[in-house]
């Protein structure tokens, strides 16, 4: 995520409709994924989160994780939902991070299914 806004996770209070407070997320900012009737990733600024934690049927807002007693709550693709936005979050090791293939050290690509190597 190159010069995006950091997403926040948005839970949201039981069943949700189609024009119910799922559908008013995007008045904020761009929901950049969802998972309804309950889970939504917003791109907006963490300052906001007080102001998207007072909406009606917002049950919570979250920078950087989500508190044991809730996560208990989660369905099991709930809980994958939120898996996976932590790990989006998360600090990768790449090492070779902006060196070109042939980098000294570095391996080049595999080759093509099917491809003929010389």
């Amino acid at each position: 995520m190159w010069g995006t806004e950091p997403e926040l996770l948005v839970v949201l209070e039981g069943a949700g409709r189609a024009d119910g407070p799922l559908a008013t997320l995007a008045e904020f900012g761009p929901v950049t994924s969802q998972l309804p009737p309950r889970l939504a990733l917003l791109a907006v600024p963490a300052s906001r989160a007080a102001e998207l934690g007072a909406c009606a049927g917002v049950r919570g807002v979250f920078v950087d994780g989500v508190p044991p007693a809730l996560r208990e709550t989660l369905s099991p693709a709930e809980a994958l939902f939120v898996d996976g936005w932590l790990a989006r979050r998360s600090a990768k090791d790449r090492p070779a991070e902006g060196l070109p293939w042939d980098a000294p050290g570095a391996s080049p690509p595999d080759p093509p299914p099917g491809s003929v190597v010389g």
